[in-house]
């Protein structure tokens, strides 16, 4: 394939998984059932905190079953309300809302974007999501006057339209393995917030600057699980408004340690 036709796939891809689900458009009402199969839930002591824990579930036989569960970080200033599939503004009220470039990880309800990192494509069959390498020239738009706004594009063919990005393939092992959450993505919203992903952490006590980040060994084995034919939705949020969501939208009881 050729290379100008491999970025033009590439980028094509990118749109597709980004795109939010007409389902999710719309505010809820009354008690509902998310429709996934697959369930991340982070959650944090409030706020501020920048350590919380991820609990992996899976529905089997119509009830959320844990299947694993281990530590993340999130953003240096915690968590800020975000742009998700279901609207959540009526329902958590006073909290902070996410804006480009605050170091907040967004909070809410997000669908599950490609994988990435550093290996080639051939080499991780095993994934079940759409998966893009993470090439030298490969970049995550954070300028919020670009066309290109929160989208990875190529740097050799994209129309240069932007004064602000982050590689993709980087010098540490940041991206080596990543997936790309579907924060303000669809319709998106100049300033909202951009290139928002989970990926490989630089320890337990520095946090991100937006991103929700974890071990090699914990990214890998969400890796290996995941998968797109699930609808795998993300749900992050302190622990007290998690509370409040779980009989709107029946999701699993966790029995979180402050």
């Amino acid at each position: 394939m050729k290379k100008a036709l491999f970025y033009s796939f590439v980028f094509e891809i990118i749109v597709q998984v980004t795109a939010m689900p007409a389902w999710g458009q719309a505010q809820h009402k009354g008690r509902q059932n998310l429709p996934s199969k697959q369930l991340m839930v982070v959650l944090t002591n409030n706020w501020d905190a920048l350590q919380g824990r991820l609990y992996a579930f899976k529905k089997q036989r119509g009830k959320w079953v844990l299947q694993f569960s281990n530590k993340v970080v999130v953003g240096s200033k915690g968590l800020g309300l975000g742009d998700g599939i279901i609207p959540l503004t009526s329902t958590i009220d006073g909290a902070p809302v996410k804006h480009e470039g605050d170091k907040k990880s967004p909070a809410g309800i997000f669908s599950i974007g490609t994988a990435f990192g550093y290996a080639p494509a051939r080499q991780v069959r095993w994934i079940k999501n759409p998966y893009i390498c993470a090439f030298d020239t490969l970049i995550c738009v954070d300028d919020v006057h670009s066309r290109a706004y929160n989208t990875l594009v190529s740097k050799d063919t994209a129309k240069t339209d932007y004064n602000s990005f982050e590689y993709m393939h980087r010098n540490d092992n940041y991206y080596k393995w990543g997936l790309f959450i579907n924060h303000n993505s669809g319709s998106t919203v100049p300033g909202d917030g951009s290139c928002i992903f989970m990926h490989i952490w630089e320890n337990a006590d520095t946090g991100t600057v937006g991103c929700t980040a974890m071990t090699e060994k914990n990214v890998l084995r969400i890796l290996h699980w995941i998968d797109a034919k699930n609808h795998p939705l993300l749900i992050q949020l302190p622990v007290d408004e998690y509370s409040k969501l779980q009989t709107i939208f029946k999701l699993p009881y966790i029995k979180h340690q402050k």
